[in-house]
């Protein structure tokens, strides 16, 4: 979960309600053409600041809202690829729904400003944006404390996770929540580590595939040669040929079959390598705009021995505004 002030909300607006024209030093992994298949689950026709200020003056507060209020609660609501590939597109926007309702029953729809799902990274995800009011005053300091937002996580584990069967972060956990470029970061490198591994598992296929085909070449040359038989042993060299030519019969057919598997792999895994050239690229960039940041995240990833969960609610919140 990230916070926002005021001075804030128009450059969150512009990141999350972004256009094909859109451009961002911070997040160098969007794809401006795929831009236009993000959908909202909950929009406004206002902006962002026209809408929170609406919304403050029905709450007609007894006192004058400080400058420095939090205006914006914003969450990332989403899964990693393997769950997303999974599932259909119209799964996919159910999924989504789940989430943003999930927040409207408890939060309260009219303080929604936006839910609007990004299909230009490289996971699918839901930006929520609310207005943290609570008993008809702003005040994201209580509303969003520890023990609250582990409620959250409990509530929409069980009226979404479960649904979706997706597992639940550890419960009284100590793991420390990272904020949007962290969690970014992180999913990024894993993305380049399954790639990595893919195209590690593509070279093996690649090396295999040549061995059986090898194999393939000289039994051809084999069955071509003619081969001359003298004497009194020729009946028992013919039976000994044929029962080698049997076994090799057998032995090509399992390997004929495994070379069809093999290519099979590597044409899959050639066209997920295909897709994961952008994460090359996003590394790289990302690494030299935020060395420090990226350091950071490798020290904590090397250290960290909690097992990563599906779906985890991200927070750097240190129960203050």
């Amino acid at each position: 979960m990230d916070k926002y002030h005021r001075d804030a909300v128009i450059g969150i607006e512009r990141e999350n309600e972004r256009d094909e024209n859109y451009k961002s030093k911070s997040n160098p992994q969007i794809d401006n053409a795929r831009t236009p298949n993000n959908y909202h689950i909950i929009g406004r026709t206002e902006t962002y600041l026209t809408y929170i200020d609406k919304r403050i003056k029905e709450l007609t507060p007894k006192r004058k809202i400080k400058d420095d209020a939090v205006l914006i609660n914003s969450f990332i609501l989403g899964s990693d690829g393997e769950f997303f590939a999974s599932i259909t597109q119209e799964q996919q926007k159910e999924f989504f729904r789940d989430c943003a309702m999930c927040f409207a029953e408890r939060y309260g729809e009219e303080n929604i400003i936006s839910a609007v799902v990004h299909m230009d990274e490289t996971n699918p995800h839901m930006h929520l944006n609310l207005i943290p009011v609570l008993d008809g005053r702003l005040c994201s300091k209580q509303l969003f404390d520890r023990k609250a937002l582990r409620e959250l996580q409990t509530d929409f584990h069980e009226k979404v996770g479960k649904k979706w069967k997706l597992q639940r972060g550890k419960i009284g956990s100590k793991a420390e929540h990272l904020d949007t470029v962290a969690f970014k970061l992180k999913k990024m490198k894993e993305e380049v580590v399954t790639a990595i591994i893919q195209q590690s598992e593509a070279q093996e296929a690649i090396a295999e595939a040549k061995s059986i085909k090898s194999l393939l070449e000289d039994y051809e040359k084999a069955k071509s040669d003619k081969l001359p038989f003298f004497g009194k042993n020729k009946d028992a060299e013919i039976i000994a040929l044929r029962t080698k030519n049997e076994q090799l019969q057998r032995e090509i057919k399992i390997r004929s079959q495994d070379q069809s598997d093999l290519f099979k792999q590597l044409q899959e895994a050639t066209q997920v390598n295909s897709r994961k050239d952008t994460a090359y690229r996003i590394v790289t960039d990302m690494m030299s705009a935020y060395p420090d940041e990226f350091d950071a995240l490798l020290q904590k990833s090397r250290t960290k021995k909690n097992a990563p969960t599906p779906f985890r609610n991200y927070t750097n919140d240190k129960d203050g505004k």
